[in-house]
């Protein structure tokens, strides 16, 4: 333990240290925020729901998510019927991809704090456009904001195994697994 204390005590002198998010861990703030597993990856709690009303919808909805960078990506997923907006929080900073599986090329974002180094704390997500995440460290806190609200008769999971069309693919291959295969 002393050497431990020693080692990060020399390293701050030199300016190195522990990052917040390696610092503080995921599950301290699953646990903090009440989080609970999310279906795409991740963890997440609905911490909004406008009382206001569009028929049997609310006006916006908006929910913590946090995801762990040894998750990987999350799974490809869209809103088809209401514009998703993303906010960081607090962790490592997020790549965002989002496609229109068209043909046209993937975009990348990247959430975050740190706004001279292409980061952004906001990226606003169209309805219908492909998407997933990936934490770039150890976790990542973000929030979504939906509007119209969220509803699960608007959220898509495509099957497994799906990659939108970037207009890189010349064939498109279905990955044959153990369970999958039938014959």
């Amino acid at each position: 333990m002393y050497k431990l204390a020693l080692t990060c005590f020399a390293l701050s002198l030199i300016g190195v240290s522990a990052s917040y998010h390696e610092r503080i861990g995921a599950q301290d703030v699953i646990a903090k925020l009440g989080l609970k597993p999310n279906p795409e990856k991740g963890y997440y709690r609905q911490t909004f729901e406008d009382t206001g009303s569009i028929g049997n919808r609310s006006y916006s909805t908006a929910i913590y998510h946090l995801l762990e960078g040894q998750a990987g990506p999350s799974y490809w997923h869209r809103v088809t019927d209401a514009v998703e907006i993303w906010h960081y929080y607090a962790g490592a900073p997020m790549r965002l991809e989002l496609s229109w599986n068209n043909g046209t090329a993937t975009q990348q974002q990247t959430l975050g704090s740190d706004i001279f180094s292409n980061q952004t704390p906001q990226v606003i997500i169209d309805k219908g456009q492909w998407q997933r995440a990936t934490s770039l460290g150890y976790w990542t806190l973000v929030g979504t904001t939906v509007a119209p609200g969220f509803s699960e008769n608007g959220y898509e999971l495509p099957a497994p195994g799906f990659q939108p069309d970037d207009g890189h693919q010349t064939k498109k291959f279905h990955k044959v697994t153990r369970e999958t295969y039938q014959g």
